[in-house]
Order: C-alpha cells, then sequence, then structure tokens
C-alpha cells in the first residue's frame, strides 16, 4: 500500500524558508504553492493526510493559516485569472521587467506604483547568508582591483579626495602620487612658491597637498563601490562626491551631474541612519 511517506527522503527535515525571513510575500507563498499542487493530484486520503503534515511543518517555519487560504485560492482561481491578465496585457502597452532588491515597506510601495502603468517587476534579496559567509576566492589586493570608485583620505584634516578608475587601482594611485610629488618635494624660491599657491594643477589632490601644505593619506586609502559599467560608474562617482559635502577636494561633482533633487537623500547622515544600505542601493537605481 502506497504511503505518504514513500514520496519523501528519509533525510527530509520539513525546513522551509522562515516566514520572519526578509524576503517577499511571493517568495514565501511560492514555498507553500508547490507542495499543495503536489498534493492536489493524489487521491482523497492521502491528500488530507499530506496536506496536513505539510501545514503542520510550515506553521513550524511561522506560515499563518492566511498563507495557506490564499493559496489555495489563486490555485482555485487560477484559470480564470490567467484568462482576465491575457485580455489586460493585450489591451496594454507590454513594458520590460524591472527587477529590484526586496525592501520591507519600500519595494512594495515601488511595486505598487509601477503597477498602475503597466511595468511589471520582481524583487529579490540584497543580501543572502551566502554572500555574507561563502568567499571562495582569495582577497583581492587593494591595489589590484579594477572598475572600481576609490576615496583617498587626507592625513591632516577631514578632507578627501573621491575618484573612478577602469584600470587598476595602484596604477591610478601611481599617477596621483607622482602628480603630487612633483609639486610638493619641488625646492621653490619664495616668490615661485607664492605663485605656485596662485596655480591650479591636473589633480584636486595636488592643490590640496601644496595650496594647505597638507600630507595625502595614500596608504588609507579605501574602495567604497564597484561597477563594471563606465557610465553607472559615472554616477556612483558623482553620488559619493555629493555624499561627501564640504569634506571633499574634488574640484568638481564627477563625470555626471546629479539633480540636486536628490541632495536631501544623499545626506550622510540621513543615508547611514535613515535609509540604510539597501534603501540606498534602490536610489542608484533610480538614478541611473
Amino acid at each position: 500500500m502506497f504511503s505518504v511517506d514513500d514520496h519523501r527522503k528519509t533525510t527530509h527535515t520539513d525546513q522551509y524558508l522562515n516566514i520572519s525571513s526578509h524576503h517577499p510575500v511571493e517568495h514565501k507563498l511560492s514555498v507553500v504553492r508547490p507542495s499543495w499542487k503536489e498534493v492536489s493530484n493524489w487521491c482523497s486520503q492521502n491528500k488530507i493526510q499530506e496536506g496536513a503534515h505539510i501545514e503542520e511543518a510550515l506553521q513550524a517555519c511561522g506560515y499563518p493559516p492566511w498563507s495557506f487560504s490564499k493559496v489555495r485560492c489563486q490555485m482555485e482561481f487560477k484559470g480564470d485569472k490567467r484568462k482576465k491578465k491575457n485580455k489586460k496585457q493585450e489591451a496594454s502597452v507590454k513594458r520590460p521587467m524591472i527587477i529590484i532588491p526586496h525592501v520591507e515597506k519600500v519595494s512594495e510601495a515601488i511595486v505598487r506604483i509601477m503597477k498602475k502603468h503597466n511595468v511589471p517587476v520582481a524583487m529579490k534579496p540584497w543580501k543572502t547568508l551566502k554572500d555574507v559567509l561563502v568567499h571562495p576566492k582569495d582577497k583581492q589586493d587593494k591595489e589590484d582591483i579594477t572598475e572600481c570608485v576609490y576615496k583617498v583620505p587626507c592625513a591632516n584634516c577631514d578632507k578627501a579626495y573621491v575618484g573612478e578608475t577602469g584600470r587598476k587601482l595602484g596604477v591610478r594611485l601611481h599617477e596621483h602620487k607622482t602628480e603630487v610629488e612633483s609639486k610638493t618635494k619641488r625646492a621653490y624660491t619664495r616668490s615661485q612658491r607664492t605663485a605656485s599657491l596662485m596655480e591650479y594643477s591636473k589633480s584636486a589632490q595636488t592643490d590640496h597637498a601644496n595650496q594647505a601644505n597638507h600630507i595625502i593619506d595614500w596608504k588609507k586609502t579605501t574602495v567604497i563601490d564597484r561597477e563594471q559599467g563606465r557610465p553607472t560608474r559615472w554616477i556612483k562617482e558623482a553620488v559619493h562626491i555629493r555624499k561627501e559635502g564640504h569634506r571633499a577636494m574634488n574640484r568638481d561633482e564627477g563625470s555626471y551631474q546629479v539633480s540636486h533633487a536628490y541632495d536631501r537623500f544623499l545626506d550622510v547622515t540621513i543615508v547611514t541612519s535613515r535609509l540604510g544600505r539597501t534603501e540606498y542601493q534602490l536610489l542608484l537605481m533610480k538614478i541611473s
């Protein structure tokens, strides 16, 4: 006689995605849906027994009763919804799907707005345990990092220079050092020194080190962002320069001009305390 346990591996632990995890509701319902879909094809007696087992296992993972009811309703009215959806798609303008990271109470609002304009949206977790814990490759030397946005601080004040490069960071820093040393290590007469203070060099770091008589702390250079695409990397550079505000050595705002409408969101205190990292990623996607 067939038993409901015959189709399940002996090593199965009945562990599913926890309801409290930081995932979209659709992802959590998709954990319930396949199990119910499989059971719906069974005979009535086994169906009841297996359905009770699935509910018990999912309830242990925190799933409330409404999640089972919603999945059942979706399965019962799937055919009617599919017909309505096809008619709606034919009547509306087809738009490409966009994928955004899931941020609780933020991404859902974006999805509702996009649906009004017939834009399909999919959400994905922006960080997983695998991203945090699994690092199969050896840590790359800072000088060998390419396609990045970097920050070079001053050793004597709170100012910092923000730049971007598609080449190795070590090569770009060597160019900066050579430019700075050509001014700071040069012997001047008094009149030449006075004249040099009025001149503008190719690098903003050189001007800061020469005019303020400060030292650039090359060893504390940090990579603050990574991006392969050059246009998007320019946007990220401009965003980080704007975030630095008066602490930036840069003479301009970078290769991309970010609208001042985003100044409130790019304020350093707001980004770190109110928005957080994920919302900031959503902002970058909106700007790009």
